[in-house]
């Protein structure tokens, strides 16, 4: 009989303490800015990426004007750029150059939306839009800051895409010799500078040398900016 009640205590207190933590996790929400922004930067801390995503959309949600959010979405950046997941730092450091950038810190955030593209960039695999698009951007950037700090590695990274851009036609137009389209063929290796594409190579065993030659940048890491956030330190200790 003392056996069957200390079972029943043992599983009634079990269920206080579920259900209690149950009830913990229904009550995240309408919180303080700072208790999301102290919550995104322990999940950072310990590598909880999504728990740090979500409770960054949190505080998005429940303090719109929150001062603290551009501080949150760069360390973000970092934070995904750190594991490479280039695609999320990507998407924060653009969502922050939409909104928060100003004339002291666009060279520098734009820097490091390029470089997160640079760093996607793993295959030749990657679709013209994409390529395309990349080269714009990164030129426009060459031609709004000709003399910043990190110039002269977006124009690395401009180079190392032009030469992505010119395998990409070459793989289309021997799509195109295949099927006995030469004029296609013809269209797509015309398209890239002859002088660059004279000075292209490859290496023997199919990866491209512009993807192997990435972890020269990376050595660089980032480029010390004119300022450094307090919070990079989280990603160097």
């Amino acid at each position: 009989m003392e056996m069957k009640k200390s079972f029943i205590f043992t599983i009634f207190a079990f269920m206080i303490v579920f259900f209690s933590a149950c009830s913990n996790k229904v009550e995240e929400f309408d919180k303080p800015a700072m208790y999301w922004y102290e919550e995104i930067f322990k999940e950072i801390r310990y590598n909880n990426l999504e728990t740090a995503d979500t409770k960054f959309a949190s505080l998005q949600s429940e303090h719109t004007n929150s001062p603290l959010i551009p501080e949150a979405m760069l360390a973000l950046g970092h934070a995904h750029m750190a594991q490479e997941e280039f695609l999320l730092a990507e998407f924060y450091f653009d969502e922050y150059l939409k909104r928060f950038s100003n004339r002291q810190n666009y060279s520098y955030i734009n820097y490091l939306k390029i470089l997160a593209r640079f760093y996607s960039f793993k295959n030749q695999s990657k679709d013209q839009e994409f390529m395309q698009e990349s080269l714009t951007e990164i030129k426009n950037y060459l031609e709004a800051y000709p003399s910043e700090i990190y110039t002269p590695f977006v124009g690395y990274i401009f180079t190392k895409f032009q030469l992505g851009q010119i395998e990409l036609d070459q793989a289309i137009a021997n799509v195109y010799r295949k099927q006995d389209k030469e004029y296609a063929a013809k269209l797509y290796l015309n398209r890239s500078d002859p002088k660059l594409r004279s000075s292209f190579r490859s290496i023997t065993n199919g990866v491209p040398w512009y993807v192997m030659d990435a972890i020269e940048l990376k050595k660089i890491d980032y480029i010390i900016p004119s300022y450094v956030p307090w919070y990079v330190m989280i990603f160097n200790w």
